[in-house]
């Protein structure tokens, strides 16, 4: 439920009855020892406040309680009453008196309670703060210029993030990118909602490519993050002058919203750049750049390419050798260190894992390749148990499956136009699902449709969304717009994995930033999701996170050569039927940005936890 709704409750509304004699009244023969006896409801005063924290001085007000007794009397009775906040991270009481926090702002409701009794009020906690940037060099008094006349042609311009953007509280290190405007020098960013009032005063400290980039030092990131986990969404905008204030420009606002709860996760990705696997730990209070975990060193300085990873990290399943070649090494993460000799096992291209890590499943049609439906191996051995029918052939081979988080299903892709499993066309979605212990018939869930490529389906971590992508061939069905393998036409769509039904396009995920100047073609590939289940407070359901690849500019950064950076955004598992359940994208900032990045496979934890 969200804050606003729980505001909604009329001040002063009894919660509890106490029972006993009727209150006789002062003085009366039979007067109760217990003073409270007969209080039957508390109203709380002031009511409905907005108290200010000024520049790192807390608010300070005084509570009151009148109670209202079984027989109609009402008295002061402050002094007999507890006070507390619903949100005790905003404050605290002593006595009657309030005292905020200094840390964030919000909204709450101040509760008294005395004899099983309670009253509330709401109380919104505003937050307001000067900043200077510590990294730039700035007049005595920054914000005097911005006195000066407005003139339109001076307005700064915000690159990114994207407007509507949905972060996780901790994630830290979301930069801000804007074009300065003409003739402009100093600046003035501002952060405004009901419970925040913060202006930060800067320097084009960091230039790029015409622009500026601005990261919050960790006080600031904490004052925007923490006073709008889970609640409304904060407003940015920028103004613009130089230190005599001949003319003052302004962006248009963009706005933000911090999701209710922390990311958690590992995530491990592959560096085509270097052929090795990064990873992150989201765990960690200390990381901040991604770590190499391993390179082509495990396999004899073969490519080390897609990979996956166990749910609980354990245990790592990659392909080594690039295409055609198949090998497969299979990894114990905690010690770096081959389970199995490598190459020694079946071939395989593409690999899921199992929700308990005790098997994967993977897929060959390469050179040599004899079995074209899903394979199942031991998580542990590596060794061939099971073949599930799955209706491919040599011609039609089964290609990218994704065990659901549930174990109940896999989803794969029957190849339409076979070059290799890595370079395929005309793909098509299926499903094959286990009741009573056994595989049943396959299903098409996204079918087969000319002059597209559908391909790499990933579970949501609820078992039921299915992502995948969709490229269109302008030529037919041949040439690399449309095979499978980083498609620039690439996008990503959803649909009811166990049901079916429409396909439903991730608009707001696959949108283009303000510095791509309306391209569409960016390459959003290689979905995957996030193991856990999030609360959603805006909407009142469930939040996901997904990432993918993309060749879109990152602000006014650009990715390396042709290449792709890792980008998330959040996912609403509860929209409605056929609506854009996606939101706008961020990219992920503990990437090398130098080097193109790929399959961004999570875990539930990295083992061992990196400190």
């Amino acid at each position: 439920m969200r804050i606003s709704h729980i505001l909604a409750i009329v001040t002063g509304v009894a919660l509890g009855f106490a029972c006993g004699k009727e209150h006789p009244g002062p003085g009366g023969a039979d007067a109760p020892t217990d003073p409270l006896l007969g209080l039957v409801s508390l109203v709380v005063e002031p009511a409905d406040q907005t108290l200010v924290i000024q520049q790192g001085q807390p608010a300070i007000e005084e509570y009151t309680a009148t109670g209202t007794f079984v027989d109609g009397h009402s008295e002061n009775i402050t002094d007999r009453v507890a006070f507390a906040l619903g949100d005790g991270t905003l404050g605290g009481f002593a006595n009657a008196k309030l005292t905020t926090t200094i840390a964030k702002g919000g909204r709450t409701v101040v509760v008294a309670s005395a004899a099983g009794v309670e009253g509330q009020t709401p109380v919104t906690i505003k937050l307001q703060q000067r900043y200077d940037d510590p990294g730039s060099t700035l007049p005595t008094d920054p914000a005097a210029p911005f006195g000066g006349p407005v003139v339109a042609g001076r307005d700064p311009t915000s690159v990114y993030p994207n407007d509507g953007v949905v972060v996780p509280p901790n994630l830290g290190r979301l930069e801000l990118h804007f074009r300065p405007g003409t003739g402009n020098t100093l600046f003035e960013l501002s952060f405004v909602s009901a419970v925040l009032d913060l202006k930060v005063y800067l320097r084009c400290t960091t230039p790029l490519n015409g622009g500026c980039i601005y990261l919050p030092d960790a006080p600031v990131w904490t004052w925007i993050a923490e006073s709008h986990r889970g609640t409304d969404p904060v407003t940015w905008s920028i103004r613009a002058t130089d230190d005599a204030g001949t003319g003052v420009g302004t962006s248009l606002p963009m706005t933000m919203r911090f999701a209710p709860e922390d990311l958690t996760g590992g995530i491990y990705y592959w560096n085509t750049t270097t052929t090795s696997i990064m990873r992150f730990d989201f765990a960690s209070t200390t990381q901040v750049m991604a770590e190499k975990f391993i390179g082509p060193e495990m396999t004899g300085n073969t490519c080390v390419g897609c990979h996956a990873l166990s749910r609980d990290g354990k245990k790592l399943v990659a392909e080594a050798g690039g295409q055609n070649d198949g090998r497969i090494l299979l990894l114990d993460v905690a010690t770096s260190t081959p389970l199995v000799p490598f190459g020694s096992t079946e071939k395989s291209n593409f690999e899921s894992w199992n929700m308990d890590g005790s098997a994967f499943v993977g897929v060959y049609a390469d050179n040599g390749a004899t079995n074209f439906n899903l394979m199942l191996f031991d998580g542990t051995t590596a060794a061939l148990t099971e073949t599930i029918e799955a209706g491919g052939t040599s011609t039609n081979p089964t290609n990218h499956p994704d065990w659901s988080p549930l174990g109940d299903r896999i989803a794969f892709i029957n190849v339409g136009v076979k070059n290799t499993l890595q370079m395929m066309y005309n793909g098509e979605i299926r499903t094959v699902a286990k009741v009573g212990g056994v595989w049943q018939p396959y299903e098409v869930v996204v079918p087969r449709v000319a002059g597209k490529n559908r391909y790499y389906p990933s579970f949501a971590p609820d078992g039921k969304l299915l992502v995948f992508n969709e490229s269109t061939c302008t030529s037919g069905n041949t040439g690399g717009e449309c095979n499978g393998d980083t498609d620039p036409t690439a996008k990503l769509y959803g649909i009811d994995g166990i049901a079916g039904g429409t396909i439903t396009p991730f608009d707001h995920a696959n949108a283009p930033g303000i510095a791509d100047n309306g391209k569409t073609a960016l390459t959003n590939s290689f979905p995957k999701w996030n193991p856990f289940v999030f609360r959603n407070t805006a909407s009142g359901g469930r939040l996901a996170w997904i990432t993918f690849s993309s060749t879109r500019k990152y602000g006014l950064r650009s990715p390396p050569g042709s290449g792709t950076l890792l980008w998330m955004a959040a996912v609403d598992l509860d929209a409605p039927a056929g609506t854009d359940p996606s939101l706008a994208a961020f990219a992920l900032p503990f990437q090398d940005i130098t080097t193109s990045n790929h399959i961004a496979q999570w875990t539930t934890q990295v083992v061992p936890p990196i400190q």
